[in-house]
């Protein structure tokens, strides 16, 4: 995980990794029968930091249960370098798919089918994947975090395209953390209508 966050999901192999712990490469096939299954431990590894323990509380409102759930997820993601695009080439683990089944079990509750729970699982979890793939990327292009980013010049770029300038006068950096909630409650709001729908 220390190599990951010096060399990016890029450099990182088993070669250099062998390297970093002092052995030669072929004694790590002992432990990891290849790099996917390296990326796999990895990727679990960090899902387990952020590990859904606690079930929904009585009195608990699903959506904002799951709305946390979202909001952990990409702060598992951006813990690490390229953390998103790591849990995109991963295959789940048992900790991420007991994740996924307790998330389901609160859709489920909410009056979903287990189908149209898992629909909604995905549509989230691209959301939150898609919104910090891109975070991770702009931070590889400036190669460092966007909080400085100058909106003003951005504005002055963007006045051929008044849409486009409309919005981001109001919304400002789109990758910041008001977006990042403004998103998720269009995302959410989606999941409530079906809700809805399933109740009819």
């Amino acid at each position: 995980m220390e190599l990951l966050q010096e060399v990016g999901l890029e450099g990182l192999s088993l070669r250099k990794l062998a390297g970093r712990l002092g052995v030669q490469a072929p004694a790590l096939y002992w432990h990891f029968k290849n790099k996917q299954e390296l990326l796999d431990q990895l990727a679990e590894t960090i899902a387990a930091q952020t590990l859904v323990t606690d079930a929904l509380a009585p009195g608990e409102a699903w959506d904002e249960w799951i709305a946390q759930r979202a909001r952990e997820m990409r702060a598992g993601f951006t813990r690490y370098r390229d953390g998103a695009m790591l849990a995109a080439v991963t295959r789940p683990q048992v900790v991420q798919l007991n994740n996924v089944e307790r998330q389901l079990r609160v859709l489920c509750g909410a009056g979903l089918s287990p189908a149209d729970a898992m629909v909604a699982m995905i549509a989230i979890g691209n959301y939150v994947s898609g919104f910090t793939l891109d975070e991770q990327a702009e931070w590889l292009r400036a190669g460092e975090p966007e909080a400085d980013l100058d909106v003003a010049e951005v504005l002055r770029f963007l006045e051929a395209y008044p849409l486009i300038n409309a919005s981001v006068r109001v919304t400002g950096n789109p990758g910041s953390d008001e977006n990042f909630e403004r998103g998720l409650r269009m995302v959410l709001d989606g999941v409530r209508a079906a809700v809805e729908r399933s109740a009819r």
